[in-house]
Order: structure tokens, then C-alpha cells, then sequence
């Protein structure tokens, strides 16, 4: 149980600590983050909130999709990743400021690292996962789509989102897109072997 907490929190600490590399990099965030981007921007909260509030929308959503009762211990891991991006944002990242396109590009791409790495930590502790996640397998299960058709029109539908709240899209939104899958492909059965020997 400790090995399954312990990864867990760490987990999130760096899934939470790579979405703020992003965000701080400027060329444009993760889909559902650049959403919560533009609903910060519009609605004057911190992009911790918005993380939060949209997490418990989809939580809704996917029980509905599923044809199951609400998932509301979900909404622990959203709320977590929420306050941790915040305090990333506005205390323990506020040194970073990028200066050029080759410093964004920097904090892109260690962002991107340490996102992919992260989820695939957490994912061993087999706790309920973000809300974003679980949408990608709500929409695999109920309309018979593929995985990555299920993930691609998953993006979709948060970058529409995000350009209609005029969120942070851009370049590296495109560069997620394209490399996150790939990185947790990589690094998600190096946790596993992990998780299995502290375990």
C-alpha cells in the first residue's frame, strides 16, 4: 500500500510540474490545459480551478457515456492536479521566463518529458485517473471507436474547446499531441517493472 501511494503522489507531483513547463513555455499548452488556458483568462480564476472544474464536467460526462454511477474519488486526483499546478504557476515556477523561442522550446519539451512520465507512474497505483483519460475510454466504449481514433477525437474536441474560449493554442499543443502517447509508450512499462519490484 505504500509502494501504491508513494507512486501515486509522485505521479502527480511530476504530471503537475509537467503541465506548468508547458503552460510556462507559451507555444501553446495540452489540449484540456489550453481550455482551462482561456477559461482562466475569461472568467478571472486560476488555471488550477478551471482544471478542477472541468474534471468534474467530464467526471458527469463519462458516467453518462458508461452507463455508470459517478466516479466522484476521480475528482481527487483532478482536485490535486489542480492545486499543484497553481502552486507551480504562481510560487515555484515563477523564476522561469523564458527568453526566445529556444528556452520555450526547452520548457516544452522537459514538460512534455516529465507529463508522460508522471502519468505513466501514477497509472500503477490503479486508482481511479483523471477524468481527461477516462473520457478517451468513455468515448472508446460507447460509440466502438479505436483507442487513438477515441484519443485523437478526444483532442479534438479540446482544442475546438479551447479555441472557442481562446485558450493556449499553439505549436506545442501540436507537439503533445503528437509525442505524449509515444513517451508514456516508452516509459509506462519501465514503471511497471518498477512498481512490481517496491511492491
Amino acid at each position: 500500500m505504500k509502494a501504491r501511494f508513494g507512486f501515486y503522489c509522485i505521479g502527480l507531483l511530476a504530471l503537475s510540474l509537467g503541465v506548468s513547463l508547458i503552460i510556462k513555455g507559451e507555444l501553446g499548452a495540452a489540449p484540456w490545459d489550453a481550455l482551462a488556458v482561456g477559461e482562466s483568462n475569461l472568467f478571472h480564476l486560476s488555471i488550477g480551478t478551471c482544471i478542477f472544474m472541468n474534471g468534474c464536467i467530464l467526471i458527469c460526462i463519462n458516467a453518462l457515456l458508461l452507463k455508470e454511477s459517478i466516479q466522484w474519488l476521480a475528482a481527487f486526483s483532478i482536485f490535486i492536479i489542480g492545486m499543484m499546478v497553481d502552486y507551480w504557476i504562481s510560487m515555484g515556477l515563477t523564476f522561469l521566463e523564458p527568453a526566445g523561442f529556444p528556452q520555450q522550446l526547452i520548457l516544452v519539451i522537459t514538460g512534455i518529458l516529465l507529463l508522460g512520465i508522471g502519468i505513466s507512474i501514477y497509472l500503477q497505483a490503479k486508482l481511479p485517473s483523471s477524468p481527461m483519460d477516462t473520457f478517451m475510454v468513455a468515448i472508446h466504449r460507447r460509440f466502438g471507436l479505436n483507442l487513438r481514433n477515441s484519443r485523437l477525437l478526444n483532442e479534438a474536441i479540446a482544442i475546438t474547446l479551447a479555441m472557442m474560449f481562446h485558450g493556449a493554442v499553439g505549436i506545442g499543443t501540436v507537439i503533445v499531441a503528437c509525442t505524449l502517447g509515444f513517451i508514456i509508450h516508452i516509459f509506462y512499462p519501465i514503471m511497471e517493472r518498477m512498481y512490481g519490484k517496491w511492491s
